[in-house]
Parts: C-alpha cells; sequence; structure tokens
C-alpha cells in the first residue's frame, strides 16, 4: 500500500487535512504530520520532525501545503527512499517575500499575542 505523507499549512496541527483524509478513504495510508505547539521552530527544526516520520522501506508520497512546501522540497531532493513523488498545494518554493528578510531579527523582541493566531472557522469559510 502507498503511503501519502501530509505536511500541514501555517496551522501546523494538520487538523485542516480531515475532509481531505476521509475523501481518500482507505485506499491510501496518510500520515498527517503536527508541528509542535510548544516551541517554536525553523525550517531545519520542522525538517527534522518531518525527517523522523517518514515511512521506512515502504512507498510513499510527500504533500507540502502551504507554509510547508519548501519543507517538503528541501526533503525530496534529499531523495529519501520510498519517495515516489512530490505535491505541492498552494505554496511557494522561496520567500514570497524577500524584502522583509533584514527584519527578521525584529521577531525575537516583537510580543506575539494569540488574538493574531489565524482560525479557520466551518462556519464561515469553508477550508
Amino acid at each position: 500500500m502507498v503511503t501519502i505523507v501530509l505536511l500541514p499549512g501555517m496551522d501546523g496541527s494538520g487538523t485542516l487535512f480531515a475532509d481531505f483524509v476521509s475523501t481518500l478513504g482507505s485506499s491510501l495510508e496518510i500520515i498527517v504530520v503536527s508541528y509542535p505547539k510548544e516551541i517554536a521552530l525553523g525550517y531545519d527544526g520542522l525538517e527534522e520532525i518531518v525527517r523522523a516520520q517518514l515511512p521506512l522501506g515502504k512507498p510513499f508520497f510527500l504533500l507540502g501545503e502551504s507554509f510547508s512546501g519548501p519543507i517538503a522540497i528541501s526533503l525530496a531532493a534529499e531523495k529519501p527512499d520510498g519517495l515516489l513523488g512530490l505535491i505541492l498545494s498552494c505554496t511557494f518554493a522561496k520567500n514570497p517575500h524577500p524584502y522583509f528578510k533584514p527584519l527578521k531579527s525584529l521577531t525575537r523582541i516583537l510580543p506575539i499575542s494569540s488574538r493574531f493566531t489565524m482560525t479557520c472557522s466551518p462556519e464561515i469559510v469553508r477550508c
């Protein structure tokens, strides 16, 4: 059986894949990766989390959605055993806003509040 590894967007939970996973049914083995909420990690740290969850000795596809696209691209470039293909969904291959890069160091001192957390309500918009 082929496995599909789903990498989440900015929410990091993978819960937004629920409808997609139920539509796929039992024809594929599904691995939905979730990123830790309690620690802030960069792409390198998140890549390690994903790498540890890749199936060993099985054929699989890697799907990177939105924020996880660069992680999926990086992992696919390593050509892990069993990788059949890379699927990119609503994502980017490089920073879409490179002009903000000089301000990156400011993110360590900016106050972050949960009121800025993005949520998706099925009653308002279909995810």
